[in-house]
């Protein structure tokens, strides 16, 4: 292993482990503590990029399939296994990854036994799914020969062709529904971005760019491990100097003595080319086809985002190829399958993520926790990669580890300086030291109290009895200090008994006549939802005695029309079918007002102090309405000298 490795290992470590704790906190605090989604921008970084972007970045492996076992081109064989290792990983990973996308990852297993054949999500879950069986069948002759299992083998390249014809179909259904998906925002996404053809442009480009994946990493992995099958062997004399001025195109490439595997490389990186031409050709003329012209010459961010798009994915790949000096130069092919793998990548992140920024008249930009969650996830299948094709026959017949003699403890520990030496030269030594320093670090810096604003997230935790009875009770919704002692049962007596209750509870839930204040404004700076939709769905089907397997999924129709989306615009208001077991007093629009609930402290001070300022002007009593009135932390002031000229017109209307 050289430095180089050693040190690109070490950082994969250092953002595999960062992303260990921040899934670890994502499934703990869910998404509200841990992302910066909303309901205007619900899919995040990790869904497009991990998910939506990683799968298509991983379509070497039926690309490579169908060049070998359907074409016939039998030169390109030796890249089979490095593309179906990338496949099994990139969709792996994608299922991984929704793993934490999700709004209850224990319910990952539904779409397998509950099938929703109007969904395009279903579609795609399936063809994933399928297809990463494929990948996992496609990549087990190749451990089953380290293995030397060779019955196992043979009956596995027998049925390998099937296997190849299937997965091309999946992935094909899947790139193109996942195009399809986005069919369904027309008034959202933006007209630079969205199209008709965008089925069409998704299959097209993973074709293309899945093709440059393999090339960049075999080109990665000769510069790593075999540096002569690319770059050919090492030469005594300075290697000639080749200027390459072309239009707006410089630049300085080396050549020498061609690698055995250069000309494969280049007549890969040739054919994704064209594929990437012809993404081109196509994505100009739907330009004219679909009136993207305006918006692409308007002169906006977006604009700009889409040529530079673009060039990463199509121009300067194709550039690259076509120019002789480039073409011949592995440096030269590295950048061109470099910049259309980040050019796909960019792509969708536009479609998924940057295209609705202008519908949804907001910014989106992730957290701390999805940036390491995604970026874990791609360090992880970094790993898994090198160590697969550092043990596994997968870019040769015998791979590095077989050539290497040393083992995990090949020193003894003796001095200090040797023992530094053995930690920073095993990989299993360096690897602990990482974690150890990583995780607590990566925790201390992701862990949403301290990630986020602790008086916004703060939740509201219920009143204290002061007594058995409960007749005073301290009211300290966050345990701040700023406390108030409420002589509830002296308040009640003074306003009218329980007659007064609806002054001060405006509402309780359903069948329950005492309904905390904390129970609905659960937060202390900010609203809180108190509708929870799985609940209700439950409630409502066992109320209605709803048939079948799931019958939650068959009330929808109590409270939506059938003719139209199931949305809370179309529903209907709470009180008609909880007007008996609710109480309800001062709402005017209980139909909106019951669905959301605002902070707690605003609760409180809208109902506690334009009450008392009211009572000051009545009982003539002016320190009635201020704060110190019920917060006793706050009496140890000097009181100012009561003036009715404090009181507003409003206080003595």
């Amino acid at each position: 292993m050289t430095k180089r490795t050693r040190v690109f290992k070490d950082i994969l470590w250092v953002i595999a482990f960062t992303g260990l704790v921040a899934a670890a906190l994502r499934l703990w605090f869910g998404l509200g503590a841990t992302t910066n989604l909303s309901d205007s921008l619900p899919w995040g970084f990790w869904k497009i990029l991990n998910m939506v972007g990683g799968v298509a970045l991983s379509t070497s492996g039926f690309m490579v399939g169908l060049l070998v076992y359907v074409l016939r081109l039998e030169r390109f064989r030796p890249y089979v296994k490095p593309a179906i290792l990338i496949a099994f990983l990139g969709y792996g990973c994608s299922c991984l990854a929704l793993m934490f996308d999700i709004g209850l990852p224990h319910r990952f297993w539904h779409p397998i036994f509950m099938w929703n054949f109007n969904s395009f999500l279903f579609e795609v879950f399936w063809c994933v799914l399928l297809y990463f069986t494929v990948t996992v069948i496609e990549l087990a002759p190749t451990i089953f020969e380290r293995f030397r299992a060779e019955k196992i083998v043979k009956i596995l390249h027998r049925i390998a062709f099937v296997v190849v014809v299937v997965g091309i179909s999946l992935s094909s259904l899947h790139h193109s529904s996942l195009g399809s998906l986005f069919l369904v925002t027309p008034q959202r996404l933006h007209a630079l971005w969205y199209t008709p053809w965008l089925p069409l442009l998704f299959i097209i480009s993973t074709m293309g760019a899945g093709l440059m994946v393999v090339v960049l990493a075999r080109i990665l992995w000769a510069r790593w491990y075999d540096s002569e099958s690319v770059f050919g062997p090492k030469v005594d004399k300075p290697m000639p100097v080749i200027h390459i001025v072309n239009g707006s195109t410089t630049g300085v490439f080396r050549h020498g003595p061609e690698g055995s595997e250069m000309p494969n490389i280049r007549s890969l990186a040739s054919i994704a080319a064209g594929i990437l031409g012809l993404y081109l050709v196509i994505k100009i003329i739907d330009l004219f086809a679909n009136g993207g012209w305006e918006p692409l010459l308007a002169g906006t961010w977006e604009s700009w985002l889409y040529l530079v798009e673009l060039s990463l994915a199509a121009v300067i790949p194709v550039l690259l190829m076509v120019l002789p000096a480039t073409r011949k130069s592995p440096v030269g092919v590295g950048i061109a399958a470099g910049s259309a793998a980040l050019g796909l990548a960019l792509n969708r992140v536009d479609v998924g993520i940057f295209g609705y920024f202008h519908d949804a008249a907001e910014l989106y930009f992730p957290s701390l926790i999805e940036w390491a969650v995604t970026l874990g996830v791609v360090a992880a299948a970094g790993l898994v990669f090198l160590f697969l094709a550092e043990h596994l026959p997968i870019f040769n017949d015998r791979p590095p580890a077989e050539r290497s003699q040393a083992g995990l403890f090949r020193l003894s520990f003796g001095s200090l300086q040797q023992m530094w030496n053995t930690v920073l030269t095993d990989s299993l030594h360096r690897v602990s030291l990482i974690a150890v320093f990583v995780i607590p670090l990566a925790f201390i810096l992701m862990y949403p109290p301290f990630y986020n604003d602790p008086e916004t997230d703060a939740l509201v935790r219920p009143a204290v009895g002061v007594d058995r009875e409960r007749t005073v009770l301290n009211i300290d919704g966050n345990r701040g200090g700023l406390r108030t002692e409420f002589a509830h049962a002296e308040h009640q007596k003074r306003l009218g008994d329980s007659s007064s209750c609806d002054k001060c509870h405006h509402i309780s839930l359903p069948n329950d006549k005492s309904t905390p204040c904390s129970r609905c404004h659960r937060r202390m700076n900010a609203p809180s939802c108190i509708f929870n939709h799985e609940n209700h769905l439950a409630f409502v089907s066992e109320d209605a005695q709803l048939a079948g397997w799931r019958p939650e999924n068959h009330s929808c129709l109590q409270c939506h029309p059938d003719d139209s989306p199931k949305t809370a615009a179309n529903a209907k208001d709470c009180m008609t079918c909880h007007d008996k077991d609710m109480f309800l007093a001062g709402h005017p629009r209980p139909d909106t007002e019951l669905k959301q609930a605002n902070s707690f402290m605003e609760a409180m001070h809208l109902t506690g102090v334009e009450c008392h300022k009211k009572e000051a002007v009545n009982l003539d009593k002016p320190h009635l309405g201020d704060c110190r009135t019920c917060h006793e932390s706050l009496r140890a002031r000097p009181m100012p000298e009561p003036s009715m000229a404090n009181l507003t017109d409003s206080d003595t209307r």
